[in-house]
């Protein structure tokens, strides 16, 4: 009867242990997302509809919108340089995504705009990015009922086709090398971290 009072104890002092690892864990990929989120503008395109017209659509304007951004922001040391040229450019991606719908023979409404938003954990074939918070800039086809399309406008992680170039592309915009090795990381452990991360927003709302 003792021994078994004895292994509950145990049991339950490394069930708390653990707990307080996890949450300490948690607390520092927040910390961390938080300064990521500083330095990065995301790309947020979203269809009309899941209609596969709206879908093509929306990539179209994702490809028109994409060049007019990295010029933008070309030359940008860090994102709030960045978030002035995008802000000041809104007009300029407004008007490259209504051509994109026009060429294709749609004469939806488009709305560009930057602003917060609150994201999912996202996988990219060559980074990831954690849930959290980020700058956005927002592009709204249509009713914008439809699947969205996510990525980085700046820096322009959107673009390299390499781990090599988009840690290149990563540290130009001053994320520091743990920032890098954080999104570009095995694809495993990451996802546990980001897991953590996840768990920690849902266990304080």
């Amino acid at each position: 009867m003792k021994g078994t009072h004895r292994l509950r104890r145990l049991l339950c002092l490394a069930l708390a242990v653990g707990m307080i690892c996890t949450l300490t864990l948690a607390v520092g990929l927040a910390a961390k997302q938080r300064r990521l989120a500083g330095k990065l503008i995301r790309l947020h395109v979203v269809a009309s509809s899941d209609a596969p017209d709206d879908q093509a659509r929306k990539l179209l304007v994702r490809d028109a919108v994409l060049p007019v951004a990295a010029a933008l922001t070309d030359g940008c040391a860090d994102a709030d340089a960045a978030r002035r040229r995008l802000a000041a450019g809104l007009p300029e991606l407004e008007t490259a995504a209504r051509s994109a719908l026009r060429s294709a023979g749609s004469d939806e409404p488009v709305r560009v705009s930057l602003g917060s938003e609150l994201f999912p954990r996202r996988d990219y074939p060559t980074f990831s990015l954690p849930a959290g918070p980020y700058t956005a800039l927002r592009v709204t086809v249509g009713a914008g009922s439809g699947h969205n399309w996510w990525c980085v406008a700046f820096p322009a992680l959107c673009l390299p086709a390499t781990t090599e170039g988009l840690a290149d592309a990563a540290e130009t915009a001053g994320l520091t090398g743990d920032e890098v090795d954080l999104i570009t990381g095995d694809s495993a452990p990451v996802r546990l971290k980001f897991r953590a991360l996840e768990w920690l927003a849902e266990l304080f709302g």
